[in-house]
């Protein structure tokens, strides 16, 4: 990786006579952007009058040997060119040139909704992953996670050594069970072995999913009695647990996987949603139940018709 970096990041190698008695200590950095950065040239050859850097910045005059050192205190180029040369006793000069690789990590990285429309179960959706201001682009990876899982891994092949904006889209099939989940996404600078020891890496702040999930309607006749069970098989063990307005006439048992609601003669107080949520350590699932009183529907229907009739 540390060889297509500067390979893409440079065009030009390293300057080198090949009886040029210069050694640049070290030959090839990796520095970001704002911090300070020190190379030393040196030399043990006798036939050296005198040395020294030539740059833009943090150039150094004519000094004896056997060190010269380039220093900048705060590096804001994106392509600094400093070259270090040696004059020997006979006239001729030589040079060798550093390789040097700036980075700078994102102002921010952020997620929003590509749509700007709710998540409804069965449909995709597009969430989009923004990281503003990153150099250079070419060596920036974004992951894509949903909860701790990476879902998605995407790399860049523009070729710039400044600062630019990145993307990446998420293509969501939108699953009941993703309600309540986060999302974010990450950038990873990858700056290869001369790079820092650990990947800089800069992520976003969760983006919480809020499904509009396809109820399950059931319609009973009101005096009825009525049962709903909700049971997960999974390892490790889910905690079950109903969401729902309790009435008088209901009651909820537990057995074992199963969690149960009874509804002795069921009333009006008893329509409505009801929710059940089984959840463990690795994720969560959640199921909608409508329940739906004929009767009642039969009532407001005559109701209704006798009101167009008027």
């Amino acid at each position: 990786m540390s060889i297509s970096f500067f390979n893409v990041l440079f065009s030009a190698t390293v300057t080198r006579v090949s009886s040029c008695p210069l050694t640049l200590t070290p030959s090839e950095i990796v520095v970001k952007f704002g911090d300070p950065i020190l190379i030393n040239c040196s030399t043990s050859a006798t036939d050296v009058e005198g040395m020294g850097w030539e740059a833009p910045f943090g150039g150094t005059g004519f000094e004896r040997p056997p060190v010269v050192t380039w220093r900048v205190e705060k590096l804001e180029e994106w392509t600094p060119s400093p070259s270090c040369y040696a004059t020997l006793v006979d006239g001729s000069q030589c040079t060798v040139s550093p390789l040097i690789a700036v980075y700078k990590t994102p102002d921010f990285v952020s997620v929003s909704d590509m749509g700007h429309v709710p998540m409804v179960e069965g449909r995709e959706h597009d969430l989009k992953c923004d990281v503003i201001s990153v150099a250079p682009v070419q060596i920036l990876t974004v992951k894509w996670y949903r909860g701790n899982e990476t879902v998605l891994t995407e790399t860049f092949n523009e070729s710039t050594a400044i600062p630019v904006n990145a993307s990446s889209t998420l293509k969501i099939s939108t699953q009941r069970d993703y309600n309540g989940l986060t999302f974010r996404c990450e950038a990873e600078l990858h700056l290869g072995p001369k790079g820092p020891k650990f990947l800089p890496n800069t992520s976003s702040p969760p983006y919480t999913a809020v499904v509009l999930c396809k109820i399950s309607t059931h319609e009973v006749l009101q005096g009825e009695n009525v049962t709903l069970s909700c049971s997960a098989d999974s390892n490790p063990p889910s905690n079950i647990r109903w969401i729902y307005t309790a009435a008088v006439n209901s009651n909820v048992t537990t057995e074992g996987q199963q969690k149960t609601i009874s509804i002795t003669g069921i009333t009006s107080a008893n329509a409505g949603i009801y929710i059940c949520v089984a959840e463990n350590e690795a994720g969560r699932n959640t199921r909608f139940v409508s329940l739906v009183i004929k009767g009642m529907i039969t009532f407001w229907r005559t109701v209704m018709e006798m009101y167009k009739e008027k």
